[in-house]
C-alpha cells in the first residue's frame, strides 16, 4: 500500500515538473516580455490560427487580432531586441486587418471594380493584396495551379495598365510585377520539393552530434528517419516540439529516428535566465553544444541534434525556410517534405509516420510466419526422408534469406 501510495506521489510530481515546463507562449511572454523566443513561438501560434480562419471565418480572424494586440499592449517589453520584435508585429497587425478586409472580397467583384476605374489606387491595392493571398496560399501546396493563376492575373493587370491614364497607376503596376517575383521562387521551390519525393536521401553531412551519440548513414539503415532543420532563435521551429515529442515517445523504439538538423548561431544558455541567447562575444562549438544540451532538456526534447558541416544537405533538401522537415522511408527514399509549423503538417506528417511503421510491422510478421513455414517443411522432410537434397538445399537457402530479413 505504502509502495503504491509512494508510486502515485512519485508520477504525480513528474507529471507537475512536466506541466511547470509546458508553459504556453502565452504564459511565457506574461512571465518575461523581455523573452524573445516566447513572443516568436506567441506570434507563430496565433499567426498560424488567423492564416487558417482568414478565408473561412475572416470575423474570427479579426476578434484574434484584436487579442493579439490587447496581449502586445498589456505586456510590454523593456529590452531592446523584444522592443523591436513588438515593433515587427504590430506593423504585421496592421497589414492583417487589411488582409481581412480583402479576404471579406470577392476576386471578380474586385476585379470589376478596378477594371471599371483602371485608376482608383484603392481598388488596385485590394486586387493584388487579394492576387497574393490567394496565390501565395496555393504556391506551397498547389504550384501548378498557383502558376495558372499568376499568368492570368498578370495578363488582367497588364490591360488594366494599358488602359490606366495615371502614370502613378502604371508604376504601381511595375512594382507590383516585380513583387510577384517572391511568389514565382515560391512555386519554383515546391516544384523542386515535389521533384524531390521518391528520390534516395543525401548522405550525412555532420560536424557535430548534440544529445545522443553519434550516427552514421550504415546506422539509417532500414530506419524511418525523420530530418527536422531547425534553429534555437526560430518560434515556428519551437512550435514544432510538441509533435516532435510525440513521435519520438511512440515510434522512437519502432524504428523512428528524429534528427534535428541545425547550424551554429553564436547562441549561449543563460543559467539567470534559463534560456538561448544570442552572445555578444564569441561562442566556442563546445559551447553551443552544451546549450543545445540543456535547451533539448528544458523542452524535454529526446532525440539528437546535428549540426550541419556544411551547406550540402540543405540545399539538397532545398531548404529555404524553417521548420523544414523531410521523412525518409526504410529504404532511403524521400517521402514527403513539409515546410512551414502549421496543423495541417503535422497532421500528415503523423499519418505518414503510423503507414510507415506499420508497413514494417506487417513486413516483419510476414518474414517472420514464412521463416516458421520453412523451418516446419524442411524439418518434415528430414524426419520423414523426403525430399530431394537440392529440394532440401533450396528450402535451407530460402530460410536462410528469411533469417537475414528478420
Amino acid at each position: 500500500m505504502l509502495r503504491a501510495v509512494g508510486s502515485l506521489a512519485l508520477i504525480l510530481c513528474l507529471s507537475l515538473a512536466v506541466w511547470a515546463q509546458e508553459k504556453s507562449p502565452l504564459e511565457r511572454v506574461q512571465a518575461d516580455p523581455n523573452d524573445v523566443t516566447a513572443w516568436g513561438a506567441y506570434w507563430s501560434e496565433n499567426f498560424r490560427i488567423i492564416l487558417s480562419q482568414m478565408q473561412s471565418d475572416p470575423k474570427a480572424a479579426l476578434k484574434q487580432v484584436d487579442e493579439i494586440e490587447a496581449t502586445l499592449t498589456k505586456h510590454p517589453p523593456t529590452s531592446d531586441e523584444a522592443k523591436t520584435s513588438l515593433t515587427r508585429m504590430k506593423a504585421s497587425l496592421t497589414s492583417l486587418r487589411a488582409s481581412l478586409a480583402v479576404a471579406q472580397m470577392s476576386f471578380a467583384d474586385l476585379e470589376k471594380e478596378l477594371t471599371a476605374n483602371p485608376d482608383d489606387a484603392k481598388a488596385l491595392a485590394n486586387y493584388t493584396r487579394k492576387a497574393v493571398m490567394e496565390i501565395g496560399r496555393q504556391a506551397r501546396s498547389e504550384p501548378e495551379k498557383a502558376d495558372e493563376q499568376l499568368t492570368a492575373i498578370k495578363a488582367s493587370l497588364t490591360k488594366i495598365k494599358e488602359a490606366a491614364k495615371d502614370d502613378k497607376t502604371k508604376e504601381t503596376i511595375d512594382s507590383t510585377f516585380k513583387n510577384f517575383a517572391n511568389i514565382e521562387r515560391a512555386i519554383a521551390g515546391s516544384r523542386k520539393l515535389e521533384q524531390l519525393v521518391g528520390k534516395d536521401a543525401a548522405p550525412l553531412d555532420v560536424e557535430a552530434w548534440v544529445n545522443g551519440k553519434p550516427l552514421t548513414d550504415a546506422d539509417l539503415k532500414g530506419k524511418v528517419v525523420l530530418l527536422d532543420f531547425w534553429a534555437v532563435w526560430c518560434g515556428p521551429c519551437i512550435a514544432t516540439f510538441p509533435h516532435l515529442r510525440e513521435w519520438q515517445e511512440q515510434y522512437g523504439d519502432k524504428g523512428l529516428v528524429i534528427i534535428g538538423m541545425t547550424r551554429y548561431y553564436n547562441f549561449k544558455w543563460d543559467e539567470e535566465a534559463k534560456k538561448a541567447a544570442r552572445a555578444k562575444d564569441e561562442v566556442s562549438p563546445a559551447e553551443e553544444n552544451e546549450m543545445l544540451v540543456k535547451f533539448a532538456e528544458m523542452h524535454s526534447l529526446k532525440h539528437r541534434f546535428a549540426i550541419q558541416e556544411s551547406s550540402a544537405m540543405s540545399d539538397f533538401y532545398a531548404v529555404s525556410g524553417i521548420p523544414h522537415v523531410v521523412v525518409i522511408d526504410q529504404q532511403g527514399k524521400i517521402r514527403t517534405i513539409k515546410v512551414g509549423s502549421g496543423e495541417e503538417n503535422a497532421k500528415a506528417i503523423s499519418e505518414l509516420l503510423k503507414t510507415l511503421l506499420e508497413e514494417k510491422k506487417t513486413s516483419a510478421v510476414g518474414v517472420h510466419e514464412a521463416k516458421s513455414d520453412l523451418e516446419a517443411v524442411l524439418k518434415a522432410q528430414q524426419e520423414r526422408n523426403i525430399g530431394s537434397k537440392p529440394e532440401q538445399a533450396k528450402l535451407k537457402k530460402l530460410l536462410e534469406n528469411a533469417e537475414a530479413k528478420e
